[in-house]
């Protein structure tokens, strides 16, 4: 098992005098870097939302793993039930029950909630698209309106006009998948869409588009999208794409498309809302390692983000996206929960990662990346690997702005955070601690990175 020998012999190596020269361990694109002088606010776990993973059936997850993860957002329509297959096949009322449950959860722990409003017409990925019913269908919308007089009825009867944002449509640039009569018709769809909640729905947020492509001023889904709604008015009030394209491509990364978005909009003449990531993370991605990695990200840029879902039928509306197990995994209804391994970041993370944030920055290949907070008397750091392997480096810059001396030794803690699978229970290892002397304000050790999966958080008292 990686870890325990080779992070606490290599902090006691360095404590003693035998460190390598960096250049020798690492290129200068492996480092990653706190600046502890730079505070950048109280954190809010921006990273804590999930897509599905909430049961309908009401404390059917113990509410220690909500409060546990930090959950505060969740987005849901009720997609792939296979009991209810949305408004288009006659199975709306299900999928709409499943809707309130799951508002009424997220509600109870203060979550905000995303409705997907493709998933109640029935357009969840299991659609047949040589049958299926679509917006503006031989160019009438009266089946549409229709659709969207009874969720603007249904919310209102079941309270649901606060706490809560409307997704128009999902990933409608995968054609084929969730929506599948081409750009202009979707286009039609939404300031439709749009104009019909303003004026039925008014002060309801809503959002888009959506997209599965993150933004670009090449992708002309984008640039269409931006002229229609600024010739029309129709604008979302919350900005939304994903980010699950993978390591490799540079749009599923919010270094790129935050700023992209920002750019875009600004190149538009537009105004710059909310933005949130509804859906973030590959399967693969979905472990410690790239959780923390995540976590990191959206701590940087100020950002709401929420877990990719990569289960399907019952599977999906269960488990926290992917955060647990149970007894029974193919049940329902099923309890008997159990924390795996990637819980266990987003508990450290929503429950010790508290004080004021400080700023970081990623490694240049843009694999490792850190997030940092000081409380009042103890600095905690959580690194994460975005599926890398090799040495990278963590640099710890401006010591003296804990009152500390700018060189002597530090005391540093390490726990691990192992992943042995989506259904395997484990706890974050305790590695103990080790003295490291540090010089020039800056204390730094590297990084074995020898899977895709493990990471650490890092301790030290001021």
């Amino acid at each position: 098992m990686f870890g325990l020998l080779s992070v606490a012999a290599l902090l006691a190596t360095l404590h003693h005098g035998g460190a390598i020269p960096l250049e020798e361990r690492q290129s200068s694109s492996m480092y990653t870097y706190v600046n502890l002088a730079s505070n950048t606010g109280t954190s809010v776990h921006r990273a804590s939302g999930i897509l599905y993973g909430v049961p309908n059936a009401q404390g059917q997850i113990p509410s220690s793993f909500y409060t546990g993860m930090g959950f505060n957002y969740l987005s849901a329509g009720g997609a792939q039930d296979p009991s209810y297959t949305g408004w288009i096949y006659g199975g709306y009322t299900g999928r709409m029950a499943d809707v309130v449950s799951n508002y009424k959860t997220a509600r109870t722990y203060g979550a905000q909630f995303i409705l997907k409003l493709s998933d109640l017409w029935g357009a969840d990925g299991t659609q047949d698209n040589s049958n299926a019913i679509w917006p503006d269908d031989n160019s009438s919308w009266t089946e549409y309106d229709r659709f969207l007089a009874q969720v603007v009825s249904d919310l209102k009867a079941n309270s649901m006009t606060s706490n809560i944002k409307i997704l128009i449509w999902n990933e409608p640039d995968l054609s084929g998948t969730f929506w599948n009569v081409g750009m202009s018709r979707y286009l039609d769809t939404w300031s439709h869409t749009v104009k019909y909640f303003r004026t039925n729905l008014a002060g309801v947020p809503l959002a888009g588009p959506a997209f599965a492509n993150g933004p670009s001023s090449s992708n002309t889904w984008w640039t269409s999208f931006l002229t229609r709604v600024k010739a029309d008015g129709t604008a979302p009030d919350v900005y939304t794409w994903h980010l699950e394209g993978g390591k490799s491509n540079s749009l599923s990364d919010l270094a790129t498309t935050q700023p992209n978005m920002v750019s875009l909009l600004n190149s538009y003449g537009m105004a710059i809302p909310e933005f949130v990531i509804d859906e973030y993370g590959t399967s693969p991605e979905e472990v410690p390692g790239g959780s923390a990695w995540w976590i990191s990200r959206f701590e940087r840029y100020n950002m709401y983000g929420l877990r990719g879902n990569w289960y399907s039928q019952a599977q999906l509306h269960d488990f926290l996206a992917g955060l647990l197990g149970k007894t029974n995994v193919n049940s329902a209804t099923g309890t008997g929960y159990y924390a795996n391994g990637d819980w266990n970041v987003y508990y450290y993370y929503a429950t010790t990662m508290v004080g004021h944030r400080v700023a970081t920055t990623g490694s240049t290949d843009g694999l490792m990346d850190c997030y940092a907070v000081v409380d009042s008397s103890v600095v905690r750091i959580l690194v994460g690997g975005r599926e890398t392997t090799g040495t990278y480096e963590l640099v710890i810059n401006n010591i003296s702005s804990l009152g500390l001396a700018t060189s002597g030794t530090i005391t540093v803690h390490t726990y691990q955070f192992s992943w042995g699978g989506a259904f395997v229970a484990e706890s974050k290892t305790d590695l103990g601690t080790v003295a490291h002397t540090y010089s020039s304000n800056t204390l730094s050790f590297p990084i074995y990175q020898t899977d895709t999966t493990t990471t650490w958080a890092f301790e030290f008292p001021y």
